[in-house]
C-alpha cells in the first residue's frame, strides 16, 4: 500500500559532440531517440526498444498498452510526469502505487516498483505536473503544519509575522505558476495574489505604514521597490512605489525598527558586498541610505528575528559561505556590535532564512529555514522546510521538520 508519492529521478545521460571540420552522417532515430519532443513515449521493450506510443495530453487510461509497458521516455518539457499503476491517477489503496519521472528522464519501468511489483507491464495512468503536490492530488501550495498552531487561540496579535493578527505566524508561499498564498499553519493555503514571478526578492517584517499591521517589500525584475500595505486580513491593499534602480542590490530584508525610532526599517546588500540600512519614514518609504559595513559578500541568507539577543534592540541574522550561521546584535543606532557565532556548520544547504515571530509563544523569536526546493534532490531529502526554536541569547534548539518544497517553490 501507498498513500504518497516516491519521487525516483533518472537523470538521462547523452554524449554532445562538439563541433567538428566533418559533419557526423545522419543515421534514423533508434531507441529513445525516437520520441518526439513534447510528448511522454512508451515503448514495449527495453531502453526505447520495440514499439512505441507517444502522448501529448495526460492519459487516465493506457488501455492495451499498460500491459505492454516496458520503458518510457519524457520528453513533455514539464518537470515531472507522474505514472500510477492503476487508471485515473488513483493512488494510497492497498496495490496501487506512483512513480515519478523527471524532465528528460529516459527510464526502465522495471525499476519503478513496490513490494513484489513494478510499473513494468502495469502502467495504468500517466499525467503532467509540476510538483509532487499535484501527482499527489493535493493543493497547490505547500502543507505548512506548524507544530505549535492552536485553532481557537487567544493570543494576542504578534508584532511581525502575523499577517491575520490570529495572534500565530504565518507564511507566504510562492509557487512555480506565480501565485502566492497565505499559510496559517494549519495545512491549508489561501490564495491572496497572482503575478508575483515578476518579483526579484520578498521580504518582510512588521509595520511599515503606521497603521499597525504588517507589509510586505517586494523588488520586481525591472528594479522598482514596492510597498504592499497589510490588510490585517492576511492580505495586502495597492502597492505603493519606493524607488527604482534596486537592481543594483542582490538582497534586501526587512528588519523592524533598526534606529530606535520606531519605524520599520530596511538593510540591502549590494553587489559589491555593502550592507546599506534605510531607515524608514512610517509611511511606507525609506529614508537616506546609512552605510554599515563591508564583507558581505561572504554572507548568504538574511534573515531579521527582531530581539533576538534579549538587549530590546533588533537584530540580524545571516549563514556564511562556510554554512556557519551568525547572529549580529543590534546596536540600536542602525548598525549592529560584534557578531556572535549561533551554528558552527550545515546552514549552507539552506537558502531561504525566515523569521516570523515567536512560533511556540515563549518570548523568544524563532528562525524557519528551507532549503532547495528540489523536492527529494534537496541535501535534506527528509525535510526542506525547517522551525529552529530561538532560546535565551539568540541560540537555538534543533530543527523540527516541517514540510517539503518542490520545484518552484519560495517561502516568505
Amino acid at each position: 500500500m501507498r498513500t504518497s508519492l516516491r519521487a525516483a529521478f533518472v537523470t538521462a545521460v547523452a554524449a554532445l559532440g562538439l563541433a567538428a571540420a566533418s559533419v557526423a552522417p545522419v543515421h534514423a532515430a533508434v531507441g529513445y531517440e525516437r520520441c518526439p519532443k513534447g510528448r511522454f513515449c512508451v515503448f514495449d521493450g527495453g531502453s526505447g526498444d520495440g514499439a512505441m506510443v507517444s502522448y501529448s495530453t495526460p492519459q487516465s487510461s493506457l488501455g492495451t498498452w499498460s500491459k505492454r509497458a516496458v520503458s518510457v521516455y519524457n520528453r513533455t518539457g514539464f518537470e515531472k510526469v507522474c505514472m500510477y499503476s492503476k487508471a485515473g491517477y488513483v493512488i494510497g489503496s492497498d496495490g496501487v502505487f506512483a512513480e515519478v519521472v523527471g524532465v528528460g528522464s529516459e527510464v526502465n519501468l522495471a525499476y519503478f516498483g513496490e513490494g513484489n511489483t513494478t510499473l513494468r507491464h502495469n502502467l495504468g495512468s500517466v499525467r503532467w505536473a509540476q510538483t509532487e503536490r499535484q501527482c499527489d492530488g493535493h493543493p497547490e501550495p505547500i502543507e505548512w503544519n506548524d507544530p505549535y498552531y492552536a485553532l481557537g487561540n487567544t493570543w494576542p496579535a504578534q508584532a511581525f509575522g502575523d499577517l491575520n493578527r490570529d495572534g500565530t505566524p504565518d507564511l507566504l508561499n510562492r509557487t512555480y505558476s506565480g501565485r502566492l498564498w497565505l499559510l496559517r499553519g494549519d495545512g491549508t493555503g489561501t490564495l491572496i495574489g497572482t503575478g508575483w514571478n515578476a518579483m526579484t526578492a520578498i521580504t518582510r517584517h512588521g509595520d511599515l505604514t503606521g497603521d499597525g499591521t504588517e507589509d510586505l517589500l517586494a523588488w520586481d525584475t525591472a528594479g522598482r521597490l514596492w510597498t504592499y500595505p497589510g490588510t490585517g486580513r492576511g492580505g495586502f491593499g495597492a502597492r505603493l512605489l519606493v524607488g527604482s534602480g534596486w537592481n543594483t542590490m542582490i538582497a534586501i530584508q526587512a528588519t523592524g525598527d533598526l534606529t530606535g525610532d520606531g519605524k520599520g526599517d530596511l538593510v540591502a546588500r549590494d553587489k559589491a558586498g555593502h550592507l546599506w540600512m534605510y531607515p524608514g519614514t512610517g509611511k511606507g518609504r525609506f529614508g537616506t541610505r546609512h552605510y554599515v559595513g563591508g564583507g558581505w559578500n561572504t554572507m548568504g541568507a538574511l534573515a531579521a528575528p527582531g530581539d533576538a539577543s534579549g538587549d530590546h534592540r533588533n537584530d540580524l541574522i545571516s549563514s556564511d559561505t562556510a554554512g556557519r550561521l551568525w547572529l549580529y546584535p543590534g546596536n540600536g543606532k542602525g548598525g549592529f556590535t560584534s557578531r556572535k557565532l549561533i551554528g558552527s556548520g550545515g546552514w549552507r544547504p539552506f537558502i531561504t532564512l525566515i523569521s516570523t515571530g515567536d512560533h511556540n509563544h515563549d518570548g523568544h523569536p524563532d528562525l524557519i529555514a528551507a532549503a532547495n526546493g528540489k523536492g527529494s534532490d534537496s541535501p535534506l531529502p527528509e525535510s526542506s522546510v525547517r522551525l529552529y526554536l530561538s532560546r535565551s541569547g539568540g541560540s537555538l534548539n534543533g530543527g523540527l521538520d516541517a514540510g517539503a518544497l518542490d520545484t518552484g517553490d519560495a517561502l516568505f
